[in-house]
């Protein structure tokens, strides 16, 4: 299985061109981005984006579009942003410039030399048609980290897991050109605004896309993935570099982005790394979790994420629906928004979809993947998915506006949630016409006149560009049926989240 690194600057400016690599979070299957990334593309090809600028973006706090998902249906949040496409196509350009491209490649092989340190979240490629990047990268994970901790078990006695808090949020635009260029030079005062340099450039287009804010990295695009596998590839060479001056050798790292899980066979030397490794990341800004360090003598069981061990030792799937989502929902109480959750949540969505048999108690069964939906906001389209197929075995019109607007109401006291909010336009859009949505991403789905970007910074001629290119397929919102069809749940099903 290939990365991203394998690619040459022609293949890599295509691969984050992508509308998978432009958004990797899932929305409805009416949204795409493609024909929008294309022209921009096409405008700018050879040319600067500057060129076409009235004035700098950064004056303006709404460049992004920002998607607030709840992470635990109460007061813990994650943002996802849909990156300015001007900026995104602009920013892709400049990375994937030849030069550019092979001194960040270069400079990847330096962050590689020690092979005790691995990093395993490169993106990916797949090499299968039927197979998506995103599936590709779940199987690296499972591969490569949790594989091969349990076979590093017959090697070493002790591993300490660890990760940073709020990794996106808190990375310093200015650590990318240290990274790249390293710190002393990327200091300079001739280098600090020197955008051919292309650490520079970089950091000027995050700040364009931010306010100018030079603290966190917008989360959402295999981009700004790669973005933040230069900063974290660079803390890898730092650690090496001290470890090296500390005399400890007998190790093994692996890093999947944020995340690390530090090997040895002497709890104290774990401690000294980790110690080491907090210095580091607080020196750019960063800093490890307390509360997710934690230390195992127990390589295989540690090796495994509590969740995916508890559903081992406890499922009891039975042929009923009721119990199997009862057991979906306590698996969720324990182990909130966690990968087993949306895992078995795919499960059920294939069983009922393909299942031919009327469900009785359709009610109970709406009520409890609501529940589950709501406390896990990671199965939110594949909950939305069940929801409609359970709806649809209602024949009675008005009954259905009824349970929608239970549904509704229920999801409605979940604050900050505007990521759930268009997920569940596509549970009502087509059972109740009435509801009125205020989400500017769920006007543009009723409405192409709706922005979603702010332009006022660009020219007319590329004003007119966004005013005339769909993000959302008009043809497609006209053929929608209420029940969700078998090509939607084939891309939720195979759409995979990242396994965190």
């Amino acid at each position: 299985m290939k990365n991203i690194l394998n690619l040459n600057e022609k293949e890599a400016r295509k691969f984050f061109l992508k509308k998978d690599s432009y958004v990797n979070f899932d929305l409805p299957f009416y949204f795409s981005f493609k024909e929008l990334l294309d022209k921009i593309d096409k405008k700018l090809n050879g040319k600067k984006l500057s060129d076409y600028r009235k004035q700098t973006p950064r004056d303006f706090d709404d460049i992004n579009y920002q998607l607030i998902s709840n992470k635990d249906g109460k007061y813990a949040w994650r943002p996802f942003q849909l990156i300015h496409p001007a900026i995104y196509v602009s920013l892709v350009h400049k990375i994937t410039e030849k030069e550019n491209w092979k001194l960040i490649k270069e400079r990847f092989k330096v962050f590689q030399k020690n092979k005790k340190i691995e990093c395993q979240s490169l993106p990916v490629i797949s090499e299968k048609e039927t197979e998506t990047d995103k599936k590709a990268q779940i199987l690296t994970w499972w591969k490569m980290i949790e594989q091969k901790s349990l076979i590093l078990a017959m090697e070493y006695r002790y591993v300490l897991h660890t990760d940073i808090m709020d990794c996106y949020g808190t990375i310093y635009t200015h650590s990318v050109p240290w990274a790249i260029h390293k710190k002393k030079e990327a200091k300079k005062k001739e280098n600090r605004t020197k955008q051919s340099l292309i650490g520079v450039a970089i950091d000027f287009h995050l700040q364009d896309m931010s306010y100018g804010q030079t603290n966190g990295i917008p989360q959402g695009s295999i981009l700004m993935d790669f973005i933040a596998e230069i900063v974290l590839s660079y803390v890898d060479l730092l650690l090496s570099k001290k470890l090296r001056i500390l005399k400890i050798t007998k190790y093994k790292i692996l890093r999947y982005r944020d995340d690390y899980r530090i090997f040895t066979n002497n709890p104290l030397e774990a401690e000294q790394i980790t110690k080491t490794l907090s210095e580091i990341l607080q020196s750019l800004g960063l800093r490890l979790h307390p509360e997710k360090t934690k230390a195992s003598e127990d390589i295989i069981k540690s090796s495994i994420k509590p969740d995916k061990r508890y559903w081992i030792s406890n499922k009891r799937i039975t042929g009923n629906k009721q119990k199997w989502l009862i057991q979906l929902y306590l698996l969720s109480e324990k182990f909130p928004n966690s990968g087993t959750v949306d895992t078995q949540m795919r499960d059920f969505l294939k069983v009922l979809e393909k299942s031919k048999r009327k469900d009785q108690n359709i009610e109970t069964l709406i009520s409890l993947v609501t529940e589950i939906a709501l406390r896990n906001p990671r199965v939110i389209s594949t909950s939305v998915a069940i929801l409609s197929l359970l709806i649809s075995q209602v024949k009675d019109k008005s009954r259905k506006i009824v349970l929608v607007d239970k549904i509704r109401t229920k999801f409605n006291q979940v604050p900050n949630s505007s990521f759930l909010k268009v997920w569940f336009q596509r549970l009502y859009l087509k059972i109740d016409k009435s509801i009125k949505y205020q989400e500017p991403l769920c006007k543009k789905v009723l409405d192409n006149n709706e922005k979603i970007w702010n332009t006022e910074w660009l020219n007319d001629d590329f004003q007119k560009l966004f005013e005339k290119t769909v993000i959302v397929k008009t043809e497609t919102i006209k053929k929608l049926k209420s029940k969700v069809s078998k090509k939607e749940v084939k891309k939720i099903i195979t759409k995979k989240a990242y396994d965190e």
